[in-house]
């Protein structure tokens, strides 16, 4: 019986060992995607900002869309009043319209600029110019009837003035949609990033719970099993226990017994031998 809970004792100590070095293994394996997902949490806290930053400047820009877009509409609606009156006058010296002579305005200002900006071949650059001239010089033509008369002249004077400040709001304006469009693509590119380091960051949350759960329940078996080593240890050394003292019984059992028979023997008269003396006194001192 000692020797089969002996047996049974060294294969808990076995189990206890194994699921202690599975508990550490586990904490280290917990401890590492604890530590991953920390380092995505920092990356998204990042994006985040970023994504924060860019929205900030895109409300500036808003801001400053809508006050030149103001100015704008401040400065086109005294020109339309001026243009209106250069009408009125255009009508009376029956002049050609000056809707007519704004949309040549304008679209020379596009060929213009088509030409400053586009790469042509030189061919398709010739032609553009030859345009441009073409309608340069019908515009100059219209522009010098216009000033023949100087009150008109005078007001189409002024409504270009206003025009001309106009465009230039405008074309501040469209600058700052351009910057608040870019600002805005940023601002969705971090906050997507954002959100792909966060799957990652949640799938190593899971990973390190999941390792964790496991870590505890190993520690769980673990602490088990050192109780069933402890009650193990305790019915094992009661067994040696008191197997000592049955031997130790049978021991004085005995001694008795050859105590007895060599009395016995020296009581009858029989010489007793020197290896005799010492049993009966040996005898003795176990018997006290």
């Amino acid at each position: 019986m000692l020797e089969d809970l002996v047996e049974r004792r060294a294969e808990v100590i076995k189990r206890a060992e194994e699921y202690k070095r599975r508990r550490t293994e586990l904490n280290l394996e917990a401890s590492k995607w604890s530590e991953l997902r920390d380092e995505l949490n920092g990356r998204i806290k990042e994006a985040v900002e970023r994504a924060k930053g860019f929205k900030k400047q895109r409300e500036v820009y808003e801001k400053l869309i809508e006050e030149k877009k103001a100015k704008r509409g401040e400065l086109n609606r005294k020109a339309s009043t001026y243009y209106s009156m250069v009408e009125k006058l255009r009508k009376k010296n029956d002049l050609k319209s000056i809707e007519v002579f704004e949309r040549l305005r304008r679209r020379i200002d596009e060929l213009e600029l088509k030409q400053q900006v586009e790469v042509l071949s030189k061919d398709k650059e010739k032609k553009l110019v030859a345009k441009i001239t073409e309608l340069r010089r019908e515009f100059d033509g219209m522009q010098k009837e216009l000033e023949k008369d100087k009150k008109l002249k005078e007001l189409l004077r002024k409504a270009q003035r206003y025009r001309r400040e106009a465009d230039k709001y405008h074309e501040e304006a469209i600058k700052y949609v351009k910057l608040s469009h870019e600002c805005h693509d940023k601002m969705v590119e971090w906050f997507k990033e954002a959100d792909r380091v966060r799957e990652k960051a949640d799938e190593a949350h899971k990973l390190f719970i999941e390792a964790q759960e496991e870590a505890d329940n190993a520690h769980r078996l673990f602490v088990g099993y050192l109780r069933d080593i402890k009650d193990f240890n305790r019915v094992i050394n009661g067994l040696r226990r008191k197997i000592r003292e049955d031997f130790g019984f049978r021991e004085r059992v005995e001694a008795r017994k050859r105590a007895k028979s060599i009395y016995e023997r020296f009581r009858e008269g029989e010489k007793l031998s020197t290896e005799d003396l010492l049993r009966l006194q040996k005898s003795e001192m176990m018997l006290k």
